[in-house]
This record gives C-alpha cells, sequence and structure tokens, in this order.
C-alpha cells in the first residue's frame, strides 16, 4: 500500500476497500448523507431499492433545494438557476438513475492486484507453484554443464 512521510496515506478509495477485506472486515459502506449530490447512480438505486423511506425523503429534499434556501432567499441571496441533487439536472425521481455508468463498469472489472494482495489467489500452500518458477518442495542445487 502506499504511504507518505506527510502523514497523509495517499490511499485511493480502493486501496482501504482492499485493506479492510483482506484483514476480515468485509465490504464497508461508502458513508453520504441521504441527500449528498455527489451520490453516482448506483448510490441512488441503492438508496431507492434498499431504504425506499430514505429513498423519499431524498426525494422530497431535491424538490425542496430547487429555488435555493428560505434563509438565502429572504437575505436577498436567491440561488441563480435551479439546484438538483442529480447531475442530469432533472428531479430525482426523473433521473435517470438505471443508467450503469462507464465507471460502474470498470470497477465490475477483476481486479488482479488487488486479488494478489489479498491472498484470493492462493488458499493453499503458500510455496505453491507461480507463473514463473516452482516454489515447492526443497531448493533443487543446480550444475554447471
Amino acid at each position: 500500500m502506499p504511504g507518505g512521510a506527510d502523514g497523509r496515506e495517499g490511499w485511493t478509495r480502493d486501496d482501504c476497500t482492499r485493506y479492510l477485506t483482506a484483514h476480515g472486515y468485509g465490504t464497508t459502506p461508502k458513508s453520504a448523507c441521504i441527500g449528498c449530490p455527489f451520490h453516482g447512480n448506483a448510490q441512488w438505486r441503492k438508496l431507492r431499492d434498499e431504504q425506499p423511506a430514505e429513498w423519499a425523503d431524498a426525494v422530497e429534499f431535491d424538490a425542496a433545494i430547487r429555488s435555493g434556501n428560505a434563509r438565502g432567499n429572504a437575505n436577498g441571496k436567491p440561488l441563480l438557476g435551479e439546484a438538483y441533487l442529480h447531475r442530469s439536472r432533472l428531479p430525482l425521481a426523473q433521473a435517470p438513475i438505471d443508467r450503469v455508468t462507464a465507471h460502474e463498469w470498470g470497477k465490475q472489472q477483476t481486479d488482479i492486484f488487488g486479488q494478489i494482495a489479498d491472498i484470493e489467489l492462493e488458499e493453499g500452500d503458500p510455496d505453491g507453484c507461480s507463473p514463473w518458477a516452482c516454489r515447492s518442495g526443497q531448493p533443487v542445487a543446480g550444475s554447471a554443464a
């Protein structure tokens, strides 16, 4: 895993997920508020499909922010344009969240480096064969011919 002398590890979200999985923490969900505008389609689908009450709250919140907030409007600082939670700039209930994005497709690809790091490829003898050489058994002394 990457590391830095400045106190920041320099890990990506995927690095953290692989580390946690390798240490027995399974899947660790991403934390975010229900009405976070940084949710991707997969997160919106999960909220809609698995937490209908929270989905209803997010749809209601999305509608409520359309013209900004009451304090900003009252103080003469109205929102220029309209606010939406989904990047399509459509009301959340109508947004195309069932479309699988290129980023989601990329996340579905096999990560052989994560598998090797997590020792998912070797479940047996740690000295088993590798693609480059046989590591099992006693070392063989070679002779020059």
